[in-house]
């Protein structure tokens, strides 16, 4: 905006210097500068690096883990603002939930467990330096009548739980199997007359093992011999076969025969990678396993009810579970924590956006003020450390890494693991979501009724 300026005539009455009198009429010019708001925004001033709580998310965010195996809670709370003396941690009379006060607002969360407090306490809040992110550990106590950390339950906890195996589809009557995302029937109830486990992914491995060095059928003919084989039920070459009316089980499908799945076709996408899909809503439900002559159906993708468990929907299980027991599967099984996931592409494809993830704690309970329909607190998980890379086929005499083991992922199961690390970082307090150029996000995983 121009500045008016007096001329020097003005000024003759007051007798001023004539270099007073200069300045006045000819002063400085004024160096551009953004227009004042009548708003000001707050966070101007914070570091660009500094991570802050979205303006769309509550000005207090609560979370709070228990690490099992060291017997420690660590509360976290986030705030907008600067704690002061006003700042209030209260911990109920019951010593399972905390609420944080901060300028008049409140958020409560309960505790993964029980913790020593004996009754309505005020909790100590660090005093200097002021911060808007707070941390606290407390001394856990056991719930009255649990055995949550020791014992038997300790020694439960640490199996690798997974539900639909063959022995408890075998106790429920009239199974029926509708996907998840329609409920339409995939398999009626009453088709498949039996189930049984595959032992692991690497059956065919055992198979060859155990055929070769099985001692009491070296002395029989070769035709003897493989009907001997055939009929314990592998075929030769260990292949096993899909069988009308029975269901073969492992830890995240079911092997069925074509003729079993009514509710279920191959898609007539143009894709080269090949799916199954529910014939009602087209939603991606197994893939044709050729070397089986069947259809491999994921868990994932369906519900599971029977006449024995009169319930009107199925029940289903969140994807993140089985993503969850999968890669505790792999642990197990393969000495490693950190896997190379990517989704399954055509072979002649070059490269595919993808993640490594590192499982840095597979086993812990959480809580968080953030509220979720799905979720009932705590909540048990796996904390995973994560970042976007480009999986690009191994060439060959390329050497495999031997502490990253590289897992594909249907197309559709890896787009549901992005979103639910995406997701579970908004749980997350916000200086805890980086660490040491990783990002940090947790998975759910099935834990005991």
């Amino acid at each position: 905006m121009a500045t008016s300026t007096l001329p020097a005539s003005a000024y003759e009455a007051l007798e001023l210097p004539s270099e007073t009198v200069r300045i006045l009429t000819n002063p400085k010019p004024r160096p551009n500068s953004p227009a004042s708001t009548a708003s000001p925004n707050l966070l101007q001033n914070v570091s660009d690096t500094e991570q802050q709580l979205s303006l769309n998310e509550s000005s207090i965010i609560l979370y709070a883990e228990l690490l099992l195996h060291i017997r420690t809670v660590t509360l976290y709370a986030s705030l907008r603002t600067y704690h002061t003396r006003e700042t209030k941690a209260q911990l109920s009379s019951n010593d399972t939930c905390i609420t944080v006060t901060h300028e008049g607002i409140s958020a409560t969360i309960r505790l993964p467990i029980k913790v020593d407090g004996g009754g309505d306490a005020a909790l100590s809040l660090p005093a200097q330096p002021p911060s808007k992110d707070l941390t606290l550990r407390l001394q856990i106590e056991e719930r009255e009548g649990t055995d949550l950390l020791g014992g038997t339950n300790a020694e439960a906890r640490k199996v690798n739980l997974v539900p639909w195996d063959g022995a408890s589809l075998r106790c429920m009557e009239s199974v029926e199997i509708a996907c998840k995302n329609c409920h339409a029937v995939v398999v009626t109830g009453g088709k498949i007359s039996g189930w049984r486990d595959l032992p692991s992914e690497n059956w065919a491995e055992m198979m060859d093992f155990w055929h070769c060095h099985k001692p009491d059928e070296h002395h029989l003919h070769d035709h003897t011999h493989e009907t001997s084989v055939g009929q314990k039920g592998y075929a030769a070459g260990n292949r096993l076969n899909a069988t009308e009316g029975v269901g073969f089980v492992d830890l995240a499908s079911v092997l069925l025969k074509e003729q079993d799945c009514e509710g279920a076709q191959v898609s007539n996408e143009p894709s080269q990678v090949a799916s199954l899909v529910c014939k009602q809503c087209k939603h991606p439900i197994g893939t044709p396993d050729e070397s089986s002559e069947g259809w491999r159906i994921w868990k994932w993708s369906i519900g599971v009810n029977s006449a024995s468990m009169s319930l009107s929907a199925s029940t289903t299980y969140s994807t993140q579970k089985w993503i969850s027991a999968r890669l505790l599967f792999l642990i197990e099984n393969q000495g490693v924590r950190k896997f190379h996931v990517y989704p399954d592409i055509p072979k002649d494809a070059t490269s595919t956006p993808s993640l490594l993830l590192w499982v840095f704690t597979p086993d812990l309970l959480f809580s968080s003020s953030v509220l979720s329909d799905e979720r009932r607190d705590p909540t048990r998980s796996i904390k995973v450390f994560y970042q976007s890379q480009t999986f690009s086929p191994p060439k060959p005499g390329e050497p495999e890494s031997a502490s990253i083991e590289d897992v594909p992922f249907p197309p559709s199961l890896f787009e549901e693991l992005k979103r639910a690390l995406s997701d579970s970082q908004t749980l997350l307090p916000s200086t805890a979501r980086k660490f040491q150029g990783w990002n940090v996000g947790l998975l759910e995983r099935f834990d005991f009724a």
